[in-house]
């Protein structure tokens, strides 16, 4: 809820309070107008918009409508990718520095790490026996894009 005491606005070297009638009751609200894609984290960069919020009534009175941009920055990326055969059921880690994120390839063989930092891994799998372990080096995840690995293929 926004606090809407202490609000004032100069004209003409006149003092008018500033109320927020909507947002007494239903907040601020923020719209975000640009293409987001899943499994990305993003921040949100918030810009309030001074000269867009007051608002002259037409019964003479100031108003303050807050306008709020939201500016997205993407900070992380998310990297995907397929095992074959699906039966080795692999535990698959990507890992960057001292950094390891774990996840567990489904009965399809696709795997999915939402969220990664930006940077080059390497990610290794480790299936189920008689199944071979197998790293995959070099593997560069983008800051605001899914990179997609393909099939990765374990032997036995």
């Amino acid at each position: 809820m926004l606090n809407d005491s202490g609000n004032t606005v100069v004209v003409n070297g006149t003092s008018y309070n500033l109320t927020t009638p909507s947002g007494q009751t239903s907040g601020v609200k923020l719209n975000v107008h640009d293409n987001l894609v899943a499994g990305i984290d993003y921040t949100l960069r918030l810009d309030f918009d001074a000269a867009s919020s007051i608002v002259l009534t037409g019964n003479g009175k100031y108003i303050l409508k807050p306008v709020i941009r939201a500016i997205p920055a993407a900070v992380s990326g998310t990297l995907t990718g397929m095992v074959t055969p699906a039966a080795s059921s692999p535990k698959v880690f990507a890992i960057m520095g001292t950094d390891t994120v774990g996840t567990i390839a489904d009965a399809t063989g696709k795997f999915y790490f939402p969220g990664l930092a930006a940077g080059t891994y390497n990610v290794n799998f480790i299936p189920v026996s008689p199944y071979l372990t197998k790293t995959v080096g070099n593997v560069v995840v983008t800051n605001g894009a899914v990179d997609d690995m393909g099939t990765v293929t374990i032997t036995q």
